[in-house]
C-alpha cells in the first residue's frame, strides 16, 4: 500500500503514542478471532491503562475511523476495512510484538472475566430467621454447583458472602475436588482488619460448635444429567446445603455415598471460603 505514513498522527506531541496505539488496535483486530463491540474494544485495551492510555486510545480510534481504516458493522462490532487489513502488516514492525501480544492477553482475560460474571452468582439469602451465604456456578444454563452456608447471624453470613465473591470459580473447583475425593489444598490465612478478625473468629467458633453434623444426600434427574443435593445439619440447625451436577446416574450415586461419609465436608467448605482472606489481601 502506498503512503502508510498517512496512518500516523499529525500531532507532533502525540505522534509516537497515537501511532503505536493505532498499530496495536489494527494488529489486535487482525489477529483476535472474537468480534468486539466498540465499548468492549475500548475496555480491553484501556482499563487501568493495561495496553493503551485512555485518551491516546480515543485519539487513535477516531483517526482510524476518519481514515477509513476501521468501521463499525450493523452489530456494533469494530472491524478492519479492506484497506486497513492491507496496511496492518506493513506497520506492525513499528511496535514490539510483546506489546501486541499483551493486547491479546488482555482480551482473553476480559472475556474470561465476563463469562465468570455470567456464570456465577453470589448472594445473601434468608430463610426462617437464618441467613445464608450462597454461591452458584453454571456452565451457560447448566447448573454446576450451589452451596449455601447458614448462620443465625446476618453479619457472619454477609462476611462469608463477601469472601465467596472474591473467587467463586476457585470455590467451585475446591468443592468439586473435595466431593470427588481429590486431595483438597487448604491454605490458612488470618484477617488483617479488626472487624474481619472478629467475624473470622465468629465463623470458626460457630463451625467448632457444630462440627458434629449429619449429611443427608439424594439425587434427582435433570433434563441433562443429575443433581446431587446434600443437607448438612445437627440437632440445632441447618448448617449447609450443597448441590452439585453429575453427568450420569452412576456418578450421582457415587457422589451421594462420598458426601454422606465425609464428616468434614462442611468444615472444609467453610475453610475454602475463609482462605479467600489471602486473596483479599492481594486485591
Amino acid at each position: 500500500m502506498e503512503n502508510p505514513e498517512r496512518f500516523f498522527s499529525p500531532k507532533v506531541n502525540t505522534e509516537f503514542d497515537a501511532t503505536k496505539a493505532k498499530i496495536i488496535i489494527g494488529d489486535f483486530l487482525a489477529r483476535y478471532d472474537e468480534p468486539c463491540t466498540a465499548a468492549q474494544l475500548r475496555e480491553i485495551l484501556t482499563v487501568n491503562d493495561t495496553v493503551i492510555a485512555y485518551f491516546t486510545y480515543v485519539e487513535a480510534y477516531e483517526q482510524m475511523l476518519g481514515n477509513a481504516m476501521i468501521e463499525v458493522d450493523e452489530n456494533g462490532c469494530v472491524r478492519l476495512t479492506e484497506e486497513g487489513r492491507q496496511l496492518v502488516p506493513e506497520i506492525s514492525e513499528f511496535t514490539s510484538e510483546k506489546l501486541r501480544d499483551r493486547a491479546l492477553a488482555s482480551a482473553d482475560s476480559y472475556f474470561r472475566e465476563k463469562k465468570t460474571q455470567r456464570d456465577t452468582s453470589v448472594q445473601l439469602v434468608e430463610n426462617e430467621g437464618c441467613f445464608g451465604a450462597r454461591c452458584e456456578c453454571f456452565d451457560n444454563e447448566t447448573p454446576l454447583m450451589r452451596v449455601t452456608l447458614w448462620y443465625p447471624d446476618r453479619e457472619l453470613a454477609d462476611f462469608m458472602r463477601s469472601l465467596m465473591n472474591i473467587d467463586p470459580v476457585g470455590l467451585y473447583c475446591g468443592v468439586l475436588d473435595r466431593v470427588l475425593g481429590i486431595k483438597t489444598e487448604l491454605v490458612e490465612f488470618s484477617a488483617i482488619t479488626p472487624m474481619d478478625k472478629t467475624l473470622e473468629h465468629g465463623v470458626r467458633e460457630f463451625v467448632d460448635k457444630h462440627s458434629d453434623c449429619v449429611n443427608e444426600c439424594r439425587n434427582k434427574a435433570l433434563d441433562k444429567g443429575f443433581e446431587v443435593s446434600c443437607r448438612c445439619s445437627d440437632d440445632e440447625q441447618l448448617l449447609m446445603e450443597l448441590e452439585v451436577y453429575a453427568p450420569d446416574e452412576q456418578q450421582a450415586e457415587n457422589l451421594c455415598r462420598s458426601i454422606e461419609k465425609d464428616s468434614l465436608v462442611y468444615s472444609v467448605v467453610t475453610r475454602l471460603v475463609l482462605q479467600n482472606l489471602g486473596k483479599q489481601e492481594e486485591m
